[in-house]
């Protein structure tokens, strides 16, 4: 190897301290805390998740002596706080401040309705998302620069430059009215139905669909992609954690829903991730009988999913047994949710079930109709298998009929 290489590779490979380093890097991130670290790393060459690790290594063990490669303590080094980007300057005074250009830009929508912004931003070469972007910041006060020749072409549209003319549907597009009017539907019908949801749901891109109804806003003639209609009218159902509105539904039973599906085997988990939720959302709920759109419709959505369904968790039956909540098959939809309301069943919550062979008979006749096997028919009703069959063993004393099977 020639002496010379050898030289070189033990000059990239030397290491040295990291303090000095981390502490120039400190004092560009105290003069400029408006940048990222990243910024700053890529600005002196090196990948920020060095640069990241690095300064984490200094803050959390001060007295340990951290090492860095020489040529990257060198580029770091080397980083002057001239040297980063500044929004001021426009990075280069490519840029200027976008004030004038979005004056003119609003002046040029309210005296021509029939025009977007989006055709606006085409017709000046700059692009729509850009626009945007710059048309709310300027309207909300935030300071906002683009580039001088964007600026340029847009105050230029009406002047020297002809303005685009009123938009003609196209033949790949269709009447926007309908898939707005049923948007509106879908959001009269469900709580947490936001435009962006049914996007999501219909599988467009949101700020397509926003764009388009916003088009279709400022006028009734453009139309929408044929596609984008399609799939929008597609949706008839909206899954969680959107939900269809009741208005009866009370806090009460909502808690009755969540302690029937905990006695019928459901965590709280599954409960949860069955109505696109949290645990601790559900655990807060049953603390302090505060619900929100998003308890409520975990709750129903879970309900309407796992009720009548026995779930795979012995602990959460026992836990719901020694409370004494009621199953789910306890309740009617139109009782649950009045705060007077006593479950259906054969015993009062807290008290013993007296228990005789024809109820059981019953009891478990009803339950294997719903697809239960007999094992879980005995879990259901709180009872091991040899106290069942010891029952049902029992010779009947009278017949009783003013038993009502347990719902």
């Amino acid at each position: 190897m020639n002496p010379r290489d050898s030289d070189n590779i033990h000059l990239h490979t030397a290491r040295v301290n990291a303090r000095e380093a981390s502490d120039h890097v400190q004092g560009l991130i105290a003069q400029r805390p408006d940048l990222p670290v990243a910024v700053i790393a890529r600005r002196a060459g090196v990948a920020p998740s060095t640069l990241k690790s690095l300064l984490s290594d200094v803050q959390r063990r001060p007295d340990t002596a951290r090492t860095i490669s020489s040529a990257v303590a060198e580029r770091l080094l080397a980083v002057m706080p001239d040297d980063l980007p500044h929004r001021d300057r426009g990075y280069g005074g490519r840029s200027t401040d976008a004030t004038a250009a979005v004056r003119h830009v609003r002046k040029l929508l309210a005296t021509h309705p029939h025009l977007s912004y989006a055709a606006l931003a085409r017709a000046a070469g700059v692009s729509p998302t850009t626009l945007a972007a710059a048309l709310h910041d300027v309207d909300t006060g935030q300071p906002r620069r683009i580039q001088a020749a964007a600026a340029e072409r847009l105050l230029a549209l009406g002047n020297r430059t002809p303005l685009p003319h009123r938009a003609t549907r196209r033949s790949d597009t269709v009447d926007a009215q309908p898939v707005v009017d049923h948007i509106r539907a879908l959001q009269l019908r469900y709580d947490r139905a936001s435009l962006a949801f049914v996007a999501q749901t219909a599988k467009v891109n949101a700020s397509t669909l926003v764009s388009a109804l916003v088009d279709h806003d400022r006028n009734a003639q453009r139309g929408i992609s044929t596609d984008i209609a399609r799939r929008v009218l597609a949706v008839q159902e909206l899954p969680p954690p959107a939900f269809e509105r009741r208005g009866h539904v009370t806090e009460i039973g909502l808690l009755r829903r969540l302690r029937g599906m905990c006695a019928a085997g459901w965590t709280f988990q599954a409960i949860a991730q069955a109505g696109a939720t949290t645990s601790k959302t559900l655990t807060a709920f049953a603390r302090t009988l505060t619900s929100t759109p998003t308890v409520r419709g975990a709750i129903l959505t879970a309900w309407a999913h796992l009720s009548h369904r026995p779930g795979p968790s012995p602990h959460a039956r026992q836990r719901a047994a020694a409370k004494s909540w009621d199953p789910p098959l306890s309740w009617d939809e139109h009782s649950i949710d009045h705060p007077d309301a006593t479950p259906n069943g054969t015993r009062a919550p807290g008290s013993p079930q007296p228990w005789d062979p024809t109820l059981l008979q019953q009891e478990i006749a009803f339950l294997t109709g719903l697809g239960l096997s007999h094992t879980e028919c005995y879990r259901r009703l709180g009872l091991s298998t040899q106290r069942a069959r010891k029952i049902l063993a029992t010779p009947l004393a009278r017949p009783d009929t003013q038993h009502v099977i347990a719902a």
